[in-house]
């Protein structure tokens, strides 16, 4: 409710304004799983801000670069990327985006594109470009590439170009020579083709904006490796995949008891009735030699209703089309309408219109997690029915600021989707802990 007033004081302005000249803005953000990671040589933080040119680098630790349609790249140890370009649409989906990998392994995962967007990822002397898709590229040490396909396909370009579609993989040298088309072969050491498959395991009778999945470094026989995910109550689905070997996995609910997985065959895959709270997955390599890669997932089957959690550990905010009609008519606010516009699982498109005055204001939101911030990118303003967009957002330069704002929440906020309650009084949901 408090963002339903913060949405309708000065006519939106407190975005345009208060938030350009309070927070640190641009057009993705760097998300952290573990360190090090550092920004342009400098050690790098959880939702800090990143714009075109800034350069990512992964030592030791896991990161990804976030963007506000719910595209990423995610970054294994040892990896570099560099943003070199970044726009959006009015709508808020990404209308250029290129990347530079200069080093290293990333899965890149691309939400469909609309007719006439772009997004391309540059290795050495090879480039690929897509539409909606989701994919891995390897820069080896000798700057040979590889491009693995999981879904979708990419157009790959060297010396030739060549389409290469989900199941596929394709060699190119460092000169740009690409090598044949082939099946994606098995390697162990590769936590990204197990993503899908871990992704599709607890899809089943799940919310999907609940997805969770973490990639781990291979593991031997006898070592063990956690991840934990923070759930806000009801049944909770999670699985576990790796390459072929013997791995078990054990899950401690929010009151310490163990459910074990001893299956062992991959994926791994259990349900569990579950209260709100920190659940923790502990993967045992049993036979493993030498060291694999794995991937663990959860989710959550929440319902898309008004139901706020906040325990003081795990919190759960909504906001709906129609608390967001209340919050209009208590303050007596007239000649406003916002609303919750259509549904993702990984963003919140929030649409505001007004006529106060006899002056129409329009301006369109997307909401998304900036762990551990929340992060809000104005994608299009209309004054009068003008596109007046890129003027307000040179104005907010001028504060310090640019389209997007990451603002903090009081908790770190893990996942932000939006789904349909039904008669269209659509809901945003913002998931986290404390």
């Amino acid at each position: 409710m408090i963002l339903a007033v913060l949405l309708i004081v000065g006519g939106g302005w407190w975005f345009f304004v208060v938030q350009a000249s309070a927070a640190v803005t641009a057009p993705a953000t760097l998300i952290v799983y573990n360190q090090t990671v550092t920004v342009n040589g400098s050690g790098g933080t959880a939702g800090q801000a990143l714009n075109a040119n800034d350069d990512v680098k992964t030592q030791t630790g896991h990161a990804a670069i976030q963007f506000p349609d719910g595209s990423y790249v995610r970054m294994s140890p040892n990896t570099e990327v560099q943003i070199t370009r970044v726009q959006l649409q009015k709508a808020g989906n990404l209308d250029a985006v290129e990347v530079a990998q200069k080093a290293g392994r990333t899965l890149v995962n691309v939400q469909h594109l609309a007719s006439g967007s772009s997004f391309k990822i540059d290795g050495h002397s090879v480039s690929a470009e897509v539409r909606g898709t989701q994919f891995e590229v390897l820069v080896r040490q000798n700057n040979t590439n590889l491009f693995k396909v999981f879904a979708g396909s990419i157009s790959v370009s060297g010396t030739t170009r060549q389409a290469v579609n989900a199941g596929q993989e394709v060699d190119v040298s460092a000169g740009g020579v690409l090598g044949p088309v082939r099946p994606i072969q098995r390697d162990p050491q590769d936590p990204y083709a197990l993503t899908a498959q871990c992704a599709n395991a607890v899809a089943a009778g799940t919310t999907q904006g609940t997805l969770q999945v973490s990639t781990g470094d291979p593991i031997s026989t006898g070592q063990t490796a956690e991840f934990g995910y923070d759930s806000s109550g009801g049944a909770l689905t999670f699985a576990l995949c790796y390459p072929g070997s013997f791995m078990t996995l054990s899950v401690f609910s929010p009151d310490g008891v163990e459910h074990a997985s001893r299956n062992g065959t991959s994926g791994v895959a259990n349900h569990i009735e579950g209260k709100a709270g920190h659940w923790r997955a502990v993967v045992h390599a049993v036979t493993v030699a030498p060291a694999e890669a794995f991937v663990v997932a959860f989710a959550g089957n929440a319902p898309c209703s008004a139901a706020n959690v906040d325990d003081g550990t795990i919190v759960r905010q909504t906001l709906s089309n129609s608390q967001i009609s209340k919050a209009l008519a208590d303050s007596g606010a007239g000649g406003v309408t916002i609303a919750v516009q259509g549904t993702s699982p990984t963003s919140a498109h929030v649409v505001y219109h007004s006529d106060i005055g006899g002056i129409e204001i329009s301006w369109i939101i997307d909401f998304y997690a900036a762990t551990p911030n929340l992060g809000a990118v104005i994608t299009q303003v209309t004054v009068r029915g003008i596109n007046v967009t890129t003027q307000v957002i040179k104005n907010l330069s001028s504060f310090g600021g640019k389209s997007i704002s990451s603002i903090p929440s009081g908790f770190t906020v893990d996942r932000v989707y939006s789904c349909a309650v039904g008669g269209g009084d659509n809901m945003m949901v913002v998931e986290g802990h404390r």
